[in-house]
């Protein structure tokens, strides 16, 4: 008696908890949440391909540093053409930038900048249109035309008979003799220890020049970026 009234209390028990569940299991809500914004570059871009591999051309965000957060290689098509779209891009950047940076990020120089405060949906649009990304048009414009080119062209008599205007510059440095430091050349390609134009610009060199040029340009970014042009082989 005593085991089927056992029996009986565990039939009874079950059948009141399959009277409970109704056989529904609630489902949990998950909302998406945005993880961050893309940019869409195109253009067409010459002269990509002509950084050593130090350097890159890319599509890059930054935030306050000047190194980049993000970034993606910029590969022109074989017309030049270039579409290409940087994803997933963190609440931490400012400016999407067409730019070169070197092997740790850090930019180079820059071709073209947006605010990402200008955005509007969740993509961002850069539309560079023509632009001549060879490394010794970058040379010309950041470093030559703003620091060079006044005395040497920008007169009638360019100083040391050396011309660093945009017409003039390459066929002035490249494989020509210095005018000032005798059985010196100018600029040797594939050699930039030995050329006349690394030893004028750094410190530590002494060439009996009448004028110092150690401070001419003092960012060591710049210095750096000649001496990698130079030992890519000094290509127009």
């Amino acid at each position: 008696m005593k085991k089927n009234y056992g029996i009986f209390v565990l039939l009874s028990v079950a059948m009141g908890l399959t009277a409970c569940d109704d056989g529904s299991i609630p489902r949990k809500e998950h909302t998406a949440t945005h993880t961050g914004f893309a940019a869409k570059l195109t253009g067409h871009i010459t002269g990509a391909d002509s950084w050593p591999e130090y350097y890159q051309l890319v599509l890059a965000g930054f935030g306050d540093s000047e190194y980049a957060t993000t970034q993606v290689l910029v590969s022109p098509d074989a017309n030049s053409n270039v579409n290409l779209t940087l994803p997933n891009i963190g609440n931490d950047v400012k400016t999407i930038e067409l730019c070169v940076t070197n092997r740790l990020r850090k930019r180079v120089l820059t071709y073209q900048s947006l605010d990402v405060a200008s955005i509007s949906g969740d993509t961002l649009y850069m539309d560079a249109g023509q632009v001549d990304a060879h490394m010794y048009a970058a040379i010309q414009e950041n470093i030559f035309d703003k620091t060079c080119a006044q005395c040497h062209g920008g007169s009638t008599s360019p100083a040391a008979g050396l011309y660093l205007t945009a017409d003039k510059s390459h066929a002035s440095l490249v494989n020509q003799p210095s005018t000032q430091v005798e059985d010196g050349i100018r600029v040797i390609p594939g050699n930039a220890e030995e050329s006349i134009l690394h030893k004028v610009i750094n410190p530590g060199n002494v060439l009996g020049l009448g004028f110092s040029h150690e401070n001419m340009i003092t960012s060591s970014t710049d210095l750096r970026l000649i001496d990698e042009w130079i030992n890519a082989g000094a290509k127009e």
